[in-house]
């Protein structure tokens, strides 16, 4: 600024000089106009750093001033949120089941009749003849059985073997006896006697095979089988056979090394209801959240399905799709997450339920499965399965039941700043109102009941409560709406109104407030409840002070940024400020020059008093006073700060002084500059 008036004071004197051959020098003073400001009161309450504080002005010009602050936030984010673990289970392999494995062998009476000496000369194909008796016709025969395409060897804890023999011959067969033996170790598996089959018809004889080992190759011995004569002249055809079937059925396996076909090993359909408390919900619909499932499995090749019907995005219900578990080396479980975000889980249970709809319930699916994987895998019946659900679910919204509970807010602290700059002195105002404006964003029912609010400064110790008439009360909150069932939400507002003049007077720095919530006092209603815990109930503060009021001696500070230190290009001789006083306030000023580290340089202004404004009968002024305050011989070096303190009091310390708009106080600030010119 001075450098700015500098350049303009010499422009000006070396454009009016006429110039010579030699550069006359000469010392000049002059009084210059700096800065110049006209301020009504809601000019000053605008320049407050807070963006809680504005005013307003009535019908009558009298202004008030506002102070609004949200002062509770009711979080209801945990009322319905579902977290929890589910399905427990474990499936071990004795559970499992194994395919049935069935082989098969044909020999034919062609093959018969070729072993007989002259048989095909005595029973030619196609010829009709008396079939002899040919007893011993099979004498420890040896038939290969390959199961490998089942197994490689497996060991049994139930099972069965079944040997059948379907008799195509023309003539009866008899005495068969018939032996399953390991080919590894000779071991005997099973022997199955047939005293007579008849021709044309089926046999079988089954045997427990429970703790036996089977190996891949297997040998059948066929001891003896002897051909009956025939009833009469047959048809001799040779391909005319008897076929053995031997199936091993109710395979339970202890171990075994085999290509498992794939196999579902168990199929859980079941109810899951989640404890809400006294929450009944129908619906949510999901902020964040994911479900997850662990898995641990012995077995090399074990999968896992996991459904939910009733969640659901887009229409589409939830699936996991083929969850492929590796076989555990340690206690680690393999965890599949999925998220869901924007899902809209249904909690009335399965579709088409017995008994009708219900609530905080969904349906799931979980199917586990030996997998097939084309190779061979060793199990054994120590093997399991064991998982879990964990479900962690923040809802967007919910609705339901929102139950009767009693949600607690406070005691609380808020701190307010309308009285920040007010360091002493006493304050009687006529009125102030303060306003507790709850708007109910939930489509719930609640009473309000405060059970403290106050005001505290706590660099004086001293607190006032709001009456009695007020703590304790119970006010009713109606419910929101939806628009159409969707949101917008339409909130309900219910407006606590009191006098607050006490409270305000102590020129509080906090309020403070404790207060319950009763959800839904009166029980269920016909239409359900919900909740966008986005859209919580909350409660706004609005305290509107109309300015008509007693000041006696009260005292605001202010301590500003400011850079005064001298410029070297022009020298400020006095600086003179002109206060045009239009308020009915007397006020004593001081101004105290401070370094950047708070230090006191000097005092500009030590005790100056301020005259009221002039004022009528009635308190209201008239015209406004002039006071001119002089400011000599000051060094500005080092000065970073100033720090103003004034003492304000009304004009009449009996009546409350009304402050109005159209109330202005000019200020002008000149300055004397010395400057030797033509140096």
């Amino acid at each position: 600024m001075r450098k700015l008036l500098y350049i303009i004071i010499c422009s000006t004197l070396l454009y009016s000089c006429k110039h010579e051959l030699e550069a006359p020098t000469w010392e000049t003073e002059m009084i210059v106009p700096i800065t110049h400001a006209e301020m009504n009161i809601a000019d000053m309450i605008t320049e407050v750093d807070s963006a809680n504080i504005s005013s307003s002005i009535d019908s009558d010009s009298l202004v008030s001033l506002i102070f609004s602050q949200e002062i509770m936030d009711m979080n209801f984010d945990t009322l319905v949120k579902i977290d929890a673990i589910t399905d427990e289970q474990t499936h071990t392999l004795d559970s499992a089941s194994f395919a049935d494995v069935v082989i098969a062998d044909t020999a034919t009476i062609g093959e018969s009749i070729n072993e007989i000496p002259l048989g095909t000369i005595l029973l030619p194909n196609g010829s009709t003849n008396s079939i002899p008796a040919i007893p011993n016709i099979a004498n420890e025969d040896t038939i290969n059985i390959d199961a490998s395409e089942y197994f490689e060897t497996m060991t049994l804890h139930e099972g069965t073997l079944t040997v059948e023999l379907n008799n195509g011959y023309p003539t009866d067969i008899s005495n068969i006896s018939l032996s399953l033996i390991n080919a590894t170790n000779q071991s005997t598996i099973a022997t199955f006697p047939f005293p007579v089959v008849p021709s044309g018809s089926t046999v079988s004889k089954s045997e427990s095979i429970a703790g036996q080992t089977i190996d891949d190759n297997i040998f059948a011995i066929l001891h003896n089988m002897d051909i009956n004569t025939s009833n009469g002249p047959v048809l001799i055809d040779y391909s005319d056979a008897i076929i053995t079937t031997i199936t091993i059925s109710d395979i339970g396996i202890t171990e075994a090394t085999a290509i498992f076909p794939e196999q579902q090993l168990t199929e859980t359909l079941k109810e899951h209801t989640f404890d809400l408390g006294g929450v009944q919900i129908n619906e949510i619909g999901i902020k964040k959240g994911t479900v997850t499932v662990n898995v641990l499995s012995t077995l090399p090749n074990g999968k896992m399905i996991y459904n939910i019907p009733s969640l659901k995005k887009n229409g589409v219900s939830f699936t996991s799709g083929d969850m492929i578990i590796p076989e555990a080396t340690n206690t680690d479980l393999t965890s599949f997450s999925f998220n869901f975000e924007g899902y809209v889980l249904d909690l009335t249970g399965q579709e088409n339920r017995f008994g009708g709809d219900t609530v905080n319930t969904i349906y799931t699916e979980s199917y586990t499965f030996i997998d097939y994987t084309g190779t061979l895998e060793t199990i054994n019946n120590t093997d399991s399965f064991y998982s879990y659900i964990e479900f962690d679910l923040t809802p967007e919204y919910a609705i339901g039941y929102l139950g009767q509970d009693v949600i607690e807010f406070g005691p609380d602290q808020q701190e307010i700043n309308i009285f920040d700059k007010i360091s002493g002195g006493t304050l009687s105002l006529e009125q102030a109102n303060l306003s507790l404006l709850i708007e109910n964003f939930i489509g719930a029912d609640a009473d309000l009941v405060l059970n403290d609010l106050n005001t505290s400064n706590t660099i004086t110790g001293e607190t006032a409560s709001a009456n009695a008439s007020v703590i304790g009360n119970v006010y009713n909150i109606n419910r929101a709406t939806l628009t159409e069932g969707n949101l917008p939400i339409n909130p309900t507002k219910t407006e606590i109104i009191l006098n607050a003049k006490e409270m305000m007077e102590i020129f509080p720095n906090h309020i403070n407030i404790h207060s319950n919530l009763y959800l839904n006092p009166n029980g269920e209603q016909s239409t359900s409840d919900f909740i966008y815990p986005e859209f919580p109930i909350k409660a706004s503060l609005s305290l509107d002070v109309p300015l008509s009021f007693i000041a006696n001696n009260l005292i605001f500070t202010e301590t500003m940024n400011a850079d005064l230190s001298s410029d070297d290009e022009l020298e400020v001789d006095e600086l003179y400020i002109t206060i045009k006083n239009g308020f009915p306030l007397n006020s004593i000023i001081d101004v105290v020059l401070l370094d950047e580290y708070n230090n006191i340089l000097d005092t500009l202004i030590d005790n100056k008093e301020i005259i009221s404004g002039n004022t009528d009968s009635e308190n209201r002024v008239i015209s406004p006073s002039e006071t001119i305050i002089t400011i000599t011989n000051t060094s500005y070096n080092d000065v970073r700060k100033i720090k103003i303190i004034s003492n304000f009091s009304t004009a009449s310390l009996t009546e409350h002084i009304n402050i109005y708009s159209f109330y202005t106080l000019d200020v002008t600030l000149s300055a004397k500059f010395r400057k030797i010119l033509g140096e």
